[in-house]
């Protein structure tokens, strides 16, 4: 998870390191604090992926 429209930049980084990304996404309306500034969103894709 990324803030809003960071995640091309942040994936650009990461992606040498971390070879198995396999989801990524960008938080709605959150710049540095993604829980507090959209916490709806972060829940739903944290239990997305503890669901698996």
């Amino acid at each position: 998870m990324t803030a809003q429209g960071q995640l091309n930049s942040i994936r650009g980084t990461v992606a040498p390191r971390m070879t198995n990304i396999v989801r990524a996404v960008d938080v709605p309306n959150a710049a540095h604090w993604l829980v507090e500034e959209n916490p709806r969103f972060v829940t739903a894709e944290l239990m997305r992926f503890l669901k698996g």
